[in-house]
This record gives C-alpha cells, sequence and structure tokens, in this order.
C-alpha cells in the first residue's frame, strides 16, 4: 500500500522524465502510453522501461531492445529526476517480502 500511495505522490516526477524523453526523442515508448493509460493497475509498469535502464549495464540482456541513445540519455539525467523510480520500486519489492513472511508465519502458526 506504502508503494502505490508514493507512486501516486510522485507522478509529477513520472511526467517531467516523460517530457524530457520527449524533448530529447519526440515520442513516449509506446508501453509507457499504454500503461499511462491503465491507470492504478498498471502504476508500477510505466516506470520499468526507465527502472531497467537504470539498474542494467548496457549490454545486459534485458535492455538489448533498448536504443544506445535512449539508454545513454536516461543514464545521463541527474539522480534527482530518477532517484525515485529506485525508492518505488524497493518500496514495492519491501512490500512483497512481508506479504510472503505473513503468508507464511499464517500457514505456520495460525493454519496448523
Amino acid at each position: 500500500m506504502l508503494a502505490f500511495g508514493y507512486s501516486t505522490f510522485k507522478n509529477r516526477q513520472h511526467k517531467t522524465l516523460c517530457n524530457a524523453f520527449h524533448e530529447k526523442f519526440g515520442f513516449i515508448p509506446g508501453g509507457i502510453t499504454l500503461a499511462q493509460a491503465g491507470g492504478i493497475f498498471l502504476t508500477f509498469q510505466k516506470d520499468i522501461y526507465f527502472l531497467c535502464i537504470l539498474i542494467f549495464s548496457k549490454n545486459n540482456f534485458i535492455v538489448r531492445d533498448v536504443k544506445s541513445e535512449h539508454y545513454d540519455f536516461i543514464n545521463s539525467l541527474p539522480k534527482e529526476m530518477t532517484r525515485w523510480i529506485k525508492i518505488k520500486f524497493s518500496l514495492l519489492l519491501v512490500s512483497v517480502v512481508f506479504l510472503l513472511a505473513e503468508s507464511v508465519l499464517y500457514y505456520i502458526f495460525i493454519k496448523a
């Protein structure tokens, strides 16, 4: 829940990042455009494109289809402009870990 709230709070930064990308290349990747239309259901999907570029090296198979110019542009952006994406997905990861831990504890102590 915290990750969804943070995502909603940082929606303006997402739009700023998309605007910078659009100004540089004249378009926004199709996956981002579709995810933006998905609202709360695709709130994390709309930032996956940027996150993958930020955390994986240029020759990694996960970002193999990303154009070199896009990769270099996103990695050259100021950290203040992209830090929120890493925080958003870190919160999501922590939430998933807590959910799994809670499920395990439930099945061990309550269900048994």
